[in-house]
């Protein structure tokens, strides 16, 4: 897991960078480097680099956070952003920008810890993959970038943000799988990432690519409620 402090005080990038120690013993792989403006981070991100987790300061000289963050998501939308600020009224700009979270300088460490664990978990969501079989051939797809899974008896259609993969499979054992990472099923022959739906209409959900899968009668309202659900927990 590679992580980064943006800040331009020192102070702030010590006590972030200790607080990360509590976690340290029990993470593999765990990388942690910083910056003191957004302009050498966007560079760092410009360059083919980037980050898992990048805890970021609003106010900085030249570039601030929010732009910074506006990039950063252009060029890797999954990176987990959490800002850090001592202004509370930068709160909306952050959620509009879809940050993990707004900290509160002087961070405080028990929200520090809370607020990290909830990066884990979304940086362990977004990383998990799933092995599609097709004939000779093994495929294994990052679940993130699933937007919606066809089926129909052994033979699935699972769609993705570079193309279309043929798998062999059941689409309820598929479901199985997915279902943990935000999927609901919708049709009996459609499963659909809630992180794409766009628009959920009476007949079909429109997805944000343009697709559009359609929603049967036996399966609107169970999906309608899992998708509410969905909104109140991770929706701004």
């Amino acid at each position: 897991m590679k992580i980064c402090i943006c800040d331009d005080d020192s102070f702030t990038k010590r006590e972030i960078r200790s607080l990360l120690e509590n976690f340290a013993e029990s993470e593999e792989g765990f990388d942690v480097s910083d910056f003191s403006c957004g302009e050498d981070l966007i560079e760092y991100y410009n360059s083919g680099n980037g980050f898992d987790i990048v805890f970021l300061d609003i106010e900085m000289k030249g570039m601030n956070g929010i732009e910074a963050a506006e990039t950063i998501k252009c060029i890797a939308p999954e990176t987990i952003i959490v800002f850090v600020s001592s202004h509370p009224n930068y709160v909306f700009d952050a959620f509009r920008i879809e940050a993990l979270h707004f900290l509160v300088k002087p961070v405080k460490k028990d929200e520090f810890a809370e607020v990290f664990t909830r990066a884990m978990k979304k940086y362990t969501a977004v990383n998990a993959s799933v092995v599609l079989k097709w004939e000779s051939t093994r495929n294994k797809i990052r679940i993130s970038n699933i937007s919606y899974v066809e089926g129909y008896r052994r033979h699935l259609s699972v769609h993705t943000a570079n193309g279309v993969y043929e798998a062999v499979g059941k689409i309820s054992e598929i479901y199985d799988a997915l279902r943990p990472h935000g999927f609901v099923r919708v049709h009996q022959g459609f499963i659909v990432n809630m992180n794409y739906i766009k628009n959920f209409n009476t007949n079909e959900v429109e997805l944000t690519d343009g697709s559009k899968v359609a929603v049967s009668v036996r399966k609107k309202q169970e999906a309608l409620k899992a998708y509410d659900i969905f909104i109140r927990k991770w929706g701004w």
